[in-house]
């Protein structure tokens, strides 16, 4: 008995500039190696949605701001990643640069991820260190991402991150004009569908500590928007996008937790929700006190460019 054929699951959000683009045509050039022989196959099977709903029509035409999802036969074809870029490293720890879109861990789809690729980054420089991840970012939040190197460096700094004695700073691009500066403290738990979510008196305690660093104005037509500093002091599951969201403030193109991924009046859209691991500061092994921290992606950079235009008060310097 011939094994099952392998399935690829596909979760696209259709730009503006798409709009009027017949939806198989539209797959096709978004997705590699995709032919439209393909996308009919999926549509007769009932195996794609737009917005939620079943779609089989491969000549709907889009309008731009949905969200597609598309099972198809056949893996993904692997691409090319750049190497990982190493901002710091000793014989106790290393920090990189995680790209947004690459997950931390291994995943039973067998995608490309940070920890097999440093893995691999180091077993080709010849080196037979084993890292160990310190702690952990989600999908498509990019920014700073500490391994040890040595067991000194494992009990020191995992301990550090058990007692929550560094200091980590976020950076969010987020909607409307949240205050200069605010606190949010309360208690989360899983919820359904991958959520997190606020509750009372239950789950596990989180805090988090904001400053706003800059904020453009908004209209009637144009959303404001506001570059957000957080400093958790916990690290529970999606803590600063429940957080903010709590506070009628989500992250650009955070669609879990009500952010919008369409932003009229704006040159460039959000591919993905909008938070940085920007900074860490740490006791090292040898105690002495270390800084760390990590460039912005280009997506961020661009919409702090954005920002920089708009802006009225020379807050911002990115």
């Amino acid at each position: 008995m011939s094994p099952p054929p392998e399935k690829r699951r596909e979760e696209l959000f259709v730009p503006a500039e798409a709009a009027g683009v017949r939806l198989d045509i539209y797959l096709t050039e978004t997705l590699s190696g995709v032919s439209r022989k393909q996308i009919k196959k999926s549509l007769d099977a009932g195996k794609l949605f737009i917005d939620g709903r079943c779609e089989r029509r491969a000549g709907t035409l889009l309008q731009g701001g949905e969200a597609l999802l598309v099972t198809l036969e056949g893996k993904a074809p692997q691409k090319q990643l750049a190497p990982l870029t190493i901002l710091y490293r000793d014989d106790d720890l290393l920090a990189l640069a995680k790209p947004p879109g690459l997950p931390v861990h291994p995943t039973t789809a067998g995608r490309a991820n940070v920890l097999d690729l440093l893995r691999q980054q180091l077993q080709q420089a010849g080196e037979s260190v084993e890292p160990v991840l310190l702690h952990r970012l989600d999908v498509d939040t990019s920014g700073l991402l500490l391994f040890a190197l040595s067991p000194r460096g494992n009990s020191l700094l995992s301990e550090q991150f058990a007692r929550h004695t560094l200091q980590k700073e976020y950076w969010a691009m987020v909607q409307g004009r949240p205050p200069d500066h605010f606190k949010v403290e309360n208690h989360l738990r899983p919820g359904r569908r991958g959520r997190t979510v606020a509750v009372e008196n239950v789950g596990q305690p989180a805090q988090t500590r904001f400053q706003t660093l800059a904020w453009t104005p908004g209209s009637k037509e144009v959303v404001p928007l506001a570059l957000v500093a957080a400093f958790p002091r916990t690290g529970r599951t999606h803590q600063i996008r429940v957080h903010l969201a709590g506070l009628g403030h989500p992250l650009l193109g955070d669609r879990l937790y009500g952010g919008r991924e369409q932003l009229p009046g704006y040159e460039i859209q959000p591919r993905r929700y909008l938070l940085h691991a920007y900074r860490l500061i740490l006791t090292h092994p040898n105690g002495n006190r270390l800084t760390l921290e990590a460039p912005l992606p280009e997506d961020f950079e661009a919409f702090g460019a954005l920002m920089s235009e708009r802006c009225t008060d020379e807050l911002l310097s990115l």
